[in-house]
């Protein structure tokens, strides 16, 4: 029998993105096929498998399985082997949890929930909890409550944290398009300076949002800016693009509301035309109170951390958490002695193999705790 370990280098070496994860779906039904399942495939690449322990509801427990376009700087025997790709968010430490856990429930005779193990792909992007959840599997296997575990280098490693409510954001993408007029730039009264007007935005974009939101968590931010053609020409198109995260579905609207107002203001001020594009992608993380309360009677058998503040990252996990109650866990991975600090998505990204014992072992516990 493979370790967990064994589990986490071996998919680590085979990281595919979203809906590409091909490899990895023959690997899980394989070693899933090994431990006497009959796993079965859903949205394109995505396993799961359905214990049957006779009782009318069902646990959920699920793993993402994609990865990144990132060349891994790792140099371990383990190293990526698709050059370009990387598993730098711990999905495949998820996976080896979820393998665990469904190697150890072959010795669990009896329990007052049946199983259900969802190894999901494409959370990274388009966000494939949403399309297991419209294929109606939670209805099928009557699915009541659904739990996860992320693997955080935030926090120390081993330790369990979480909180009731709102956990992670919501997201979405935000591409605005903002259309000028090109001139030489000795003549610029000719033209119409899309860079000016996408400048003027962008700024009172965040002293608007400052001024209406103040100390309420929320994102509305630009990583990216092109723009123009040559020093000395008026730039005819400015593209930025961003994010957009909240907590609160009402946040997250004053948010849209008043890009829109600023856009249309700006258009008015500077004879620009502009084009706002927002692409809702996941529902914010939140904690069902009662879950966590009945999960904090198992937590305090581990090192657990009650969290004060929720992260503005985000989680396609909240797509199973609008059909069914369901709780979020951020395994700590941080090691200083050993050098596993960088964050999650840094092509550096690495931790000890001996926390995955700690999922599975929180994945048994919460299964018992019935």
């Amino acid at each position: 029998m493979k370790t967990l370990q064994t589990y986490r280098e071996e998919l680590h070496q085979i990281p595919e993105i979203g809906l590409q994860e091909y490899k990895t779906h023959d690997y899980l039904v394989k070693e899933l096929s090994a431990l006497g399942y009959q796993p079965k495939t859903i949205y394109k690449t995505g396993v799961y498998v359905y214990i049957d322990y006779n009782k009318k509801d069902t646990i959920m427990f699920r793993s993402d399985i994609d990865a990144l376009r990132i060349k891994e700087q790792n140099e371990v025997p383990y190293k990526s082997r698709h050059d370009g790709f990387m598993h730098a968010c711990g999905h495949d430490g998820h996976m080896a949890m979820l393998l665990g856990f469904a190697k150890e429930l072959k010795h669990l005779k009896n329990a007052n929930r049946n199983v259900l193990l969802v190894f999901q792909p494409a959370e990274e992007y388009p966000g494939g909890a949403k399309e297991i959840v419209n294929s109606g599997l939670l209805k099928t296997y009557r699915v009541s409550e659904v739990y996860g575990i992320h693997l955080f280098p935030n926090f120390e490693q081993g330790t369990i944290n979480t909180k009731a409510g709102p956990l992670m954001g919501n997201i979405s993408l935000l591409d605005v398009e903002v259309h000028g007029k090109s001139a030489h730039a000795a003549m610029k009264n000719e033209g119409v300076d899309a860079l000016y007007a996408a400048s003027l935005f962008y700024t009172r974009l965040k002293e608007t949002l400052q001024k209406r939101l103040g100390k309420e968590p929320h994102v509305a931010t630009f990583g990216q800016m092109s723009s123009g053609s040559a020093i000395n020409i008026i730039s005819n198109y400015t593209l930025l693009k961003g994010t957009i995260r909240s907590l609160e579905e009402e946040t997250y609207q004053l948010i849209k509301e008043t890009i829109l107002e600023i856009a249309n203001a700006i258009e008015k001020e500077t004879q620009a035309k502009i084009d706002v594009h927002i692409n809702f992608l996941y529902p914010a993380v939140q904690n069902d109170e009662p879950l966590f309360n009945n999960a904090k009677k198992v937590l305090n058998n581990f090192s657990f951390q009650e969290l004060k503040e929720p992260f503005l990252v985000s989680e396609d996990f909240s797509y199973y958490q609008k059909e069914v109650p369901g709780v979020f866990f951020l395994l700590g991975t941080k090691n200083e002695a050993k050098g596993y600090t960088y964050l999650l998505h840094n092509d550096r990204f690495n931790f000890d193999p001996s926390v995955l014992q700690t999922g599975v072992d929180l994945y048994l516990s919460l299964i018992k705790s019935y």
